[in-house]
């Protein structure tokens, strides 16, 4: 197959101009055998409908509801496996892609095997050398994936061969149609965040691995398109799910110290016993992501929830 047909599922959820932008970078596709998929998760302000307009071309998908960067997600991968995508590509809206993106990353998946998704190196948007994403590697005593791990010079990493990876960062994660088709969609419990480690971890149990391909690069507008108390509560939240169902009870403990620290440093904050390193808003976040964890709360929050989710923003 010369040129397998690849089709790029983004989400849309009220924000536009991030949006146009990343639609725009991609008009620049020197790649010929391309579909694009918007999934609008019942933004505002007549968001489609302006994205319509601007791209008619695409496809537009319009939900009722915000079904989360998983639901949204998974409404375009279904559409693209309805469709004879070969390979789907998962992209972020707040993200800049080079023309050469998909070439690079299909010769870079050329050669691999038992591939189950890959990613390209992702920079910290503008910069061109401040790398956000380039492995990830999980680091037990601090309950958290380090995303940039790796000490190489810029020059020698990106001439480095493609190298595996704990997960494809779901920033911009291309994947064989036929992964998804045998191995299943995103894990909606998750809503946001940790996702990609889920299915990551999941299809490696079946034989699949994850791999960077490293001459390929996606410039990421970090924490553009997620509220930062939002984000708290759910990496709070699907961490804690996250590490339940896919790490030994050994290297659980290994995380018990930190994460006792981390629930009493912001249950502190809230209650101003200790100098504000985050604000209380995002304290609150997080303490409703611990909450929901051992209450069994997933999915999407509870309405009674968004005043403190979308309260004051840091």
């Amino acid at each position: 197959m010369s040129n397998p047909q690849v089709h790029i599922v983004i989400l849309n959820w009220n924000g536009l101009v991030d949006t146009l932008e990343c639609l725009l970078s991609l008009d620049q596709l020197s790649y010929p055998n391309v579909k694009t998929i918007v999934v609008d998760n019942a933004s505002g302000n007549n968001e489609p409908d302006a994205i319509a307009q601007r791209f008619p071309e695409i496809t537009l998908l319009r939900q009722s509801e915000n079904l989360g960067f998983c639901g949204g997600c998974n409404v375009g991968i279904e559409h693209a496996l309805r469709n004879d995508a070969d390979y789907i590509m998962i992209l972020n809206n707040d993200t800049i892609v080079p023309s050469d993106l998909l070439e690079k990353l299909l010769d870079g998946i050329r050669d691999l095997k038992n591939v189950g998704a890959v990613s390209p190196l992702i920079f910290n948007y503008p910069a061109v050398d401040k790398i956000w994403f380039s492995r990830a590697k999980w680091l037990p005593e601090r309950a958290k994936f380090a995303l940039a791990p790796d000490y190489r010079g810029l020059d020698e990493l990106q001439s480095s061969a493609p190298y595996s990876t704990e997960f494809a960062c779901g920033c911009c994660l291309l994947a064989p149609a036929e992964v998804f088709r045998t191995e299943g969609l995103l894990d909606d419990r998750y809503f946001a965040f940790f996702d990609e480690a889920e299915w990551c971890a999941r299809i490696r149990r079946h034989g699949l691995e994850s791999y960077i391909i490293p001459t390929a690069t996606v410039y990421h507008k970090v924490s553009r398109s997620t509220p930062s108390q939002v984000a708290a509560y759910l990496m709070t939240r699907n961490r804690l799910l996250w590490m339940k169902e896919n790490l030994s009870l050994s290297v659980r403990l290994k995380s018990v110290s930190y994460l006792m620290m981390d629930l009493g440093g912001n249950f502190a904050n809230v209650l101003g016993l200790t100098k504000e390193h985050q604000t209380k808003e995002y304290s609150r976040a997080v303490l409703l992501g611990y909450r929901d964890y051992f209450r069994r709360k997933f999915y999407k929050w509870d309405k009674a929830e968004e005043p403190v989710l979308f309260g004051k923003e840091q």
